[in-house]
């Protein structure tokens, strides 16, 4: 079985799951600003999923990537020449596009986070504020009459 082929592969598809999970996280901010909640939780679950299936795919890059060195006989695959191994080439390719995307991701996260921290901050010092006023005029004419 070529393992630098299927590794490239499940990168690739690493790189369309994180593509998602930056969708994902670009429309909970929209929710975040909406404080819509029930959006952000299914969104939430959403992002869990798609955590998993990379978790999936980390675990099967990792065995590949072991299997690679255990074939060459080599303790690092920048050991591997791309001379000796041409797709060599197109997984380090790769591998670099899905290491910025979860930079991204990373940056993308925290910006969410900040964001959902302010918008509910907000919301829990409204939350539970009456205007006395009214509170008052209505108890007062209740319990007067």
């Amino acid at each position: 079985m070529d393992f630098i082929k299927k590794t490239i592969e499940d990168n690739r598809q690493k790189l369309k799951y994180l593509k998602s999970y930056l969708t994902l996280n670009e429309v909970a901010m929209e929710r975040v600003n909406e404080s819509n909640i029930v959006a952000l939780n299914e969104l939430s679950n959403k992002k869990r999923a798609l955590i998993t299936s990379i978790n999936v795919l980390d675990d099967k890059i990792i065995n590949d990537i072991d299997c690679i060195k255990s074939f060459y006989k080599i303790k690092d695959l920048s050991e591997l020449s791309p001379d000796r191994e041409p797709k060599l080439k197109d997984l380090k390719e790769i591998a670099t596009e899905v290491l910025r995307k979860m930079v991204d991701v990373k940056k993308s996260d925290e910006m969410l986070f900040r964001k959902m921290d302010v918008v509910f901050d907000d919301y829990k010092n409204e939350k539970g504020k009456f205007d006395r006023s009214k509170l008052e005029v209505f108890t007062n004419g209740f319990f007067n009459s």
